[in-house]
């Protein structure tokens, strides 16, 4: 049995040598022509556009944060206020079961159900 692939091993060797041989050479020269490095680069125009876009980015992500901070600060504010059952900060209107308000008690829908 080693005899026999040995003999194949041979052959197949054989084979894919003229087969190289046949080939050219993969890269063919050719005739285009190479620019110049000034021609390659993106230049002031590329770079002030990318200074641009990432200076965007950055204002944006402040100011992100900024706003992501007041919501946060608001619903704490709102939690602690459910909390105590006091009305929260900023809120003007009167409890539903102030007799003074406006649309009265009766104008208020029943709490806990729905």
């Amino acid at each position: 049995m080693t005899g026999l692939l040995a003999v194949a091993h041979g052959t197949l060797l054989q084979g894919w040598g003229s087969v190289a041989a046949a080939v050219s050479p993969s890269p063919s020269p050719s005739s285009i022509e190479i620019p110049p490095e000034d021609q390659t680069s993106p230049g002031l125009l590329g770079f002030l556009v990318t200074f641009a876009a990432a200076a965007a980015v950055i204002l944006l992500a402040f100011s992100m944060v900024r706003h992501l901070r007041v919501v946060d600060r608001n619903a704490r504010r709102l939690r602690e206020a459910q909390e105590t059952g006091a009305p929260a900060a900023g809120d003007d209107t009167p409890p539903a079961d102030d007799p003074e308000r406006p649309d009265g008690p009766a104008a208020s829908p029943p709490r806990g159900r729905a």
